[in-house]
């Protein structure tokens, strides 16, 4: 799927257009393409029906594995893979950024298990999630190099970690969005270092806004493509 995106392509890694539609917040530029991520049944049942040109994509987000019900879930997850609804599962991973969020280190493990355990099953690829918790990706490295394609969203990790995750077989890409007007040291590393054709535009709209701001519009992706060629140039 990511190795087949066009080059001159309008296309977002990640965004999620439940929540986009929610604030009325879903105009998309003229041959865009983006990848939509839902996270509950009621999410899907919006996103489903959203026009062609959004693919679909679910996971357990690590979030939610608090108050999740897993069995359920997972039965649902796989009954989406097994008829081909989606294209992707995920968001799927791990997030410790949050003493709330840690507390539920374990149940995040047993969901990123199952969702691994699928992503190969019906050989579809992983959107991943990861906050303060690179370690974990280098754990399952092993298992993560079988799986088709693996999408490292807004990947927070330095140009080592992410080289380091490629050379270990891992079929690997890494999203980025507006941090990139934030100065983010790594982020911007990383945009320049690794291999240009492993690193893909986000908006992860409506979130991941700047100070000052509600909220992130899909069609911002314009001005994150265009920042990430800027870096890629200097």
């Amino acid at each position: 799927m990511l190795e087949k995106i066009e080059k001159n392509m309008i296309f977002d890694a990640h965004f999620h257009y439940f929540h986009c539609k929610k604030l009325g917040i879903f105009d998309f530029p003229t041959g865009w393409r983006g990848i939509s991520c839902a996270h509950s049944r009621e999410e899907w049942e919006v996103q489903k029906a959203a026009p062609s040109s959004v693919l679909q994509a679910y996971g357990m987000h690590p979030q939610n594995a608090g108050y999740e019900n897993i069995n359920e879930s997972a039965d649902f997850l796989e009954d989406l893979a097994k008829n081909k609804e989606i294209i992707a599962i995920g968001e799927a991973g791990f997030d410790y950024f949050s003493e709330e969020f840690r507390t539920y280190k374990k149940e995040q493990e047993e969901i990123w298990n199952i969702q691994l355990d699928l992503a190969l099953k019906y050989e579809l690829p992983l959107v991943v999630h990861c906050r303060k918790a690179n370690e974990k990706l280098f754990e399952y490295s092993k298992k993560l190099s079988k799986i088709r394609e693996v999408l490292f969203h807004s990947f927070m990790g330095t140009p080592i970690e992410g080289k380091s995750l490629l050379n270990k077989g891992i079929n690997a890409y890494f999203s980025f969005g507006k941090q990139v007007f934030n100065n983010n040291k790594k982020v911007i590393s990383c945009i320049k270092e690794l291999p240009h054709e492993r690193i893909l535009a986000e908006t992860d709209a409506p979130y991941q806004f700047l100070k000052g701001e509600k909220f992130t519009r899909p069609d911002e992706i314009l001005k994150v493509v265009e920042e990430i060629r800027k870096l890629q140039c200097k």
